[in-house]
């Protein structure tokens, strides 16, 4: 398992990727100073605390379902991609190890990109002078991130299933293209506590202009996410182990 994990991350040492991913998230807060300047125009005063609570509201909105879906199809596409499929299914070691070394990767891999998140958030909060600074808008930004990023992340072995069936990049990023659209207007429809595509909305309590009031989620709502989930990692296990190395 560690050998498979060891693997994973040295693999990335000469990867772009993490850059590039990192890059779309510094430069998402830049809509947020859009809204600003609307806002601005319309008299609104916005804090330093509603600047942060905007970091989110971007991520559960706009790019995260298919920037982290994009992170996905890399990790589980490359394979294919890089002709290293053949040789990663014959080393004498489980195959789920390599799917279980993946997804912790991409679990690393999307912390990283929401501490950068609230970090960029911040730093154009207070490039802009907005009144109002304080820790506590952090935290809260920090807490609604975490919220919605483990929302997006459980539905990410689908995703992986689709990379690995697809043999490559294309279809996993059409597969959450599609379920991110999805997922906003089912959100928009009132559908946001259960459609699983969705519930990162009912986090931050935003999809669309104009807004539109999220739906909180409730105990059967986190149950739908847990088996979203466990029945997308069993179904790419599967796969995985059934996988034909001479294909």
């Amino acid at each position: 398992m560690l050998r498979a994990l060891k693997a994973e991350f040295q693999k990335l040492k000469r990867a772009g990727m993490p850059l590039w991913t990192a890059l779309i998230v510094l430069v998402a807060p830049v809509v947020t100073v859009g809204m600003v300047s609307l806002a601005d125009n319309a008299t609104v005063v916005v804090t330093w605390g509603d600047f942060m609570r905007y970091g989110p509201q971007l991520v559960a909105s706009w790019y995260g379902a298919v920037l982290f879906g994009l992170v996905a199809a890399y990790l589980f596409g490359r394979e294919h991609g890089e002709g290293t499929e053949k040789q990663m299914f014959t080393l004498p070691l489980r195959r789920e190890y390599f799917f279980v070394a993946k997804m912790m990767v991409l679990a690393i891999w999307v912390a990283g990109l929401l501490l950068l998140s609230v970090a960029a958030q911040a730093a154009y909060a207070t490039l802009l002078g907005l009144p109002g600074a304080s820790w506590a808008s952090v935290a809260e930004c920090v807490t609604a991130e975490l919220k919605v990023a483990v929302l997006i992340y459980a539905t990410l072995p689908w995703v992986a299933l689709v990379a690995m069936i697809g043999k490559g990049y294309v279809a996993p990023l059409v597969y959450s293209a599609i379920t991110a659209a999805l997922g906003l207007g089912l959100a928009e429809a009132g559908w946001g506590r259960w459609f699983p595509w969705s519930m990162p909305l009912s986090v931050t309590g935003v999809a669309l202009f104009p807004s539109v009031p999220m739906p909180t989620l409730v105990a059967w709502s986190w149950a739908l996410i847990a088996l979203v989930f466990v029945s997308g990692t069993a179904a790419a296990v599967t796969y995985v182990d059934r996988a034909d190395n001479t294909q």
